[in-house]
């Protein structure tokens, strides 16, 4: 539902032309404008009024050559040569150097994983579960492996 509120939002932010509204909006903002044309009458001459004066404002042509000289004076980047593996590593873990965390992530991950390795207990197959798989079977709504078990295979 259009409200007069999100009318004059739409007029101040997308001017007076219902062509450069959100197209999901604008057919229930021209029926809120047609319903009550006067509440709504000195936003749009508001907005008319700075329409016209960007449409008369013209946008001034870069000078001849400017992209080549920023272009020039830009510092180049170019791959360590000689450096070996190192420098391939680090360009695929930091491509847009050490703001990209993906060798953070990458770490953590792999330390992660080593911890898991390392400290899970060795499974049985004596249909014993331990404390640990009994909290997360009650944690999922399953009395046991047994329950569960029953609820896959079934």
């Amino acid at each position: 539902m259009m409200t007069d509120e999100r009318l004059l939002e739409l007029i101040d932010a997308y001017g007076a032309d219902p062509m450069s509204w959100p197209e999901a909006e604008r057919e229930a903002a021209l029926a809120r404008l047609k319903a009550y044309p006067a509440r709504f009458e000195g936003a749009l001459e508001a907005a008319r009024q700075l329409d016209h004066a960007f449409a008369a404002d013209t946008m001034p042509d870069a000078p001849s050559g400017l992209a080549e000289r920023i272009l020039a004076d830009a510092p180049a980047q170019s791959p360590a040569r000689g450096a070996g593996l190192g420098a391939r590593l680090k360009t695929i873990l930091f491509p847009n150097g050490l703001r990209w965390p993906a060798g953070a992530t990458l770490a953590a991950l792999m330390m992660g994983l080593m911890a898991g390795v390392a400290t899970a207990p060795a499974t049985a197959d004596d249909g014993f579960q331990t404390d640990e798989e009994a909290v997360v079977y009650s944690a999922l709504g399953y009395d046991g492996l047994e329950a569960y078990m029953q609820e896959v295979d079934g």
